[in-house]
């Protein structure tokens, strides 16, 4: 017979709860997503720059810090900037207080899509103020600069100035505003463009400069444009117009206009000097020098490179610089070790240029000290992240034989570095210094890095670190439990099926076989009975007939006793034998002695059914077969395993036969199900011994496979 097939209920309600799981996990991940890509999901907007929200934001170019309750860009970039939101932003209106650094354009950007770094490379719309014409200025970028509409203020665009710019998007319409202390709010739009980008994020970008925003926020619109503020005005000719899709250079900044930040009257007339000239001044005494270069650094000390070297300078803190700054710095020139130092510098800041790029070299020619107060590019390997005191970010790198440290200042690099894990090969831009301040006696060089963006991962660690193998054994073991949780219930199914099996065919049989074997038996017995008398030959006959029905109706009788085992409940498997066998011989002369675990401790159901039947079988065996005078029922159950011996001191038979009776083979068929091993002893005259053994595993043994194909074979 096929291996009995799950009852079609419990099919049916697995398949339906596996589905209605499912469906219910779809319509849960459907409605989340439906709620994350609502156009106002996460409005209004106002960023704190808290631990939580620094991490948020996206820097494209630049150097971009958080100095209190602003953010601020410290490089002269063409096209820096940073982004934030949701993607899926539509109407909304943004706003903010922005300060110019220098000569240059600084605002805001909003329904921001595609951005990568460079100047142009970004989907979105901008509005700012800009120095070069004094103007407020609305545009549009498309992987190129369109300019909608523009408005002159009514004063002159000043760095250092604080400004409150507003843009809002709604539909396809786009208005910008501009105000500032003491001078009248300014309008420019609504423009109108045909081909609308639908949604996107906002950013804050400058270009040429640096600059400094505080109090952004975001609000949602609702097509309507908000009522102009006192004083305000806008040009009537721009009140509508169509939003051009020509692209135009964005207008750079006329030379008359770039006036340096600080100009210190009365600098002593000094010869200039490379910085690498510096390095061969006398070890003792001070010597007046001055030096041109760009500023590649400005925190936690400013550095200084022109094209032979790089250079600390200690000047007036009060001076503000900007990374690309090209400056004149006239000072004391001073060698702390072997690296020159500038101090009491007096700085003339010369123009604002585009900052330089980095030098890529490896860690061995970085260690010689050739590159000191250079800014650099170097790759290594994460070994160590630490914390310093002033909140700056400290790690360990090491690549090949070669170890350094990279030091980022604090403000943004807690939380933009802290997903980075050890193990990553990390690529590094920075200054390399080699100074008491910042190296240990151990470290050839450190880089300070500008900014947390000046970190980039190159290549992850590698997947067998001890986190990951902690994860993934915890991830297997989690698998395995459940492996092992779903192989249980099936096979609760299965042996369920085959008990439902085994139940229907002991009906069939008691409706039809055994009635019927009931029914000819007392149909031969009315013929037996109206048989006349004198019919010798007739009678024996029928009695013979007679006999064979009753034979067949006790076979009947005991294939359905077997096909509908009692269960043991809290008997125990050797009190159940015993009482199997007292059965069998009752109102006989047979002996019946047990001996052993009369509780079976904890014995699997499937074992203990199956040593029930063999022991069943072995015992019916001795009485029909052996004619014994004693039987001997032993169970024994040691740590892991579980043996069982009927014995009987009957008549015996050949055990090394080949010929093997049915209830041998079966018996040999129930032991294979569970995996044990069955003997049988037995020589003619001395009696019969049947042992089975069986091991029981640990319940939980993840892959209990051994003996389930053999497992609900047919009796």
């Amino acid at each position: 017979m096929a291996y009995p097939l799950l009852k079609r209920g419990v099919r049916r309600r697995f398949i339906t709860t596996c589905i209605s799981t499912f469906v219910v996990v779809i319509i849960l991940i459907g409605a989340w997503r439906l709620r994350i890509t609502r156009p106002g999901y996460g409005l209004p907007f106002t960023p704190h720059f808290g631990p939580g929200e620094k991490a948020q934001w996206t820097a494209l170019g630049g150097v971009w810090e958080v100095l209190g309750n602003s953010i601020r860009n410290d490089a002269n970039d063409r096209g820096a900037k940073i982004i934030t939101g949701s993607p899926h932003w539509k109407d909304y209106r943004v706003e903010s207080d922005v300060q110019l650094l220098g000569s240059g354009s600084v605002g805001l950007l909003a329904r921001v899509s595609e951005a990568e770094v460079g100047e142009n490379s970004y989907k979105g719309y901008w509005a700012g103020v800009r120095t070069g014409d004094n103007s407020l200025v609305l545009g549009v970028f498309d992987f190129a600069y369109h300019e909608a509409a523009k408005v002159v203020l009514p004063e002159r665009v000043r760095p250092f100035r604080w400004y409150h710019v507003r843009m809002q998007v709604a539909g396809c319409r786009i208005t910008a505003w501009a105000t500032a202390p003491g001078m009248d709010a300014m309008k420019v739009g609504p423009v109108t463009d045909p081909d609308c980008f639908p949604a996107g994020s906002i950013g804050l970008r400058s270009n040429g400069t640096g600059g400094v925003w505080r109090n952004i926020s975001v609000l949602p619109v609702n097509g309507a444009e908000p009522p102009p503020s006192e004083g305000s005005k806008s040009p009537g000719a721009a009140s509508l117009v169509a939003l051009p899709r020509r692209a135009e250079a964005a207008p750079s900044q006329p030379a008359s206009v770039r006036q340096p930040l600080t100009a210190t009257e009365g600098a002593p007339t000094v010869p200039s000097h490379t910085v690498n000239s510096l390095q061969y001044l006398a070890p003792f005494g001070h010597t007046i020098a001055s030096i041109r270069g760009a500023v590649v650094l400005t925190r936690p000390a400013v550095y200084v490179q022109d094209q032979t070297g790089g250079i600390e300078i200690e000047g007036d803190s009060a001076t503000p610089l900007k990374i690309g700054d090209e400056i004149e710095a006239t000072g004391l020139a001073d060698l702390e070790g072997f690296s020159p130092r500038l101090q009491h510098a007096q700085i003339r800041v010369l123009r604002e240029a585009v900052p330089l790029s980095p030098l890529s070299l490896t860690a061995n020619q970085i260690a010689t000290g050739t590159y000191d107060g250079r800014f650099v590019q170097v790759e290594g390997f994460l070994r160590k992240v630490g914390a310093r005191d002033d909140g700056s970010v400290e790690f360990e790198l090491e690549n090949g034989t070669q170890a350094f440290r990279s030091v980022f200042p604090p403000g943004r690099s807690r939380s933009h570095l802290r997903d980075i894990v050890l193990g990553s090969r990390l690529r590094l831009r920075g200054v390399s210094v080699v100074a008491r301040r910042f190296n240990k006696e151990s470290d050839p060089f450190v880089v300070l890095a500008r900014s947390a963006e000046d970190a980039d991962v190159v290549l992850g660690p590698p997947w067998w670190r001890p986190s990951n193998l902690i994860l993934a054994a915890l991830v297997t073991f989690a698998v395995g439990f459940t492996i092992n949780h779903l192989f249980l219930i099936a096979k609760h199914w299965r042996l369920r099926a085959v008990a439902d099996e085994r139940e229907r065919l002991a009906h069939e049989i008691h409706d039809t076989l055994a009635q019927s074997f009931a029914g000819i038996g007392f149909q031969l017995q009315a013929i037996r009975n109206s048989v006349p008398s004198g019919a010798v030959a007739l009678e024996g006959q029928i009695d013979l007939a007679m006999s064979m029905a009753r034979t067949s109706h006790e076979e009947a009788r005991r294939s359905i006793a077997s096909l509908r085992p009692e269960s043991l409940g809290q008997v125990g498997l050797l009190p159940a034998l015993r009482d199997c066998a007292e059965r069998m011989v009752k109102h006989g002369q047979l002996k019946v002695e047990t001996a052993g675990d009369e509780e079976s401790r904890s014995v699997p159901p499937r074992i203990e059914d199956a040593l029930y039947r063999i022991g069943q079988e072995a015992i019916a065996n001795a009485i029909r077969h052996a004619n014994p005078n004693t039987l001997r029922i032993r169970l024994l159950r040691i740590r892991r395993s579980i043996c069982l011996s009927v014995e009987d001191d009957g008549d015996g038979f050949a055990a090394d036969s080949d010929r093997a009776g049915f209830g041998l083979l079966g018996m040999r068929k129930r032991a294979e199900s569970i995996s044990a091993t069955l003997s049988v002893i037995s020589t003619p005259g001395s009696g019969t011994r049947v042992e089975v053994k069986a091991t029981i595993r640990p319940r939980f043994l993840p892959w209990p496979w051994h003996g389930l194909e053999a497992e609900v074979r047919d009796l």
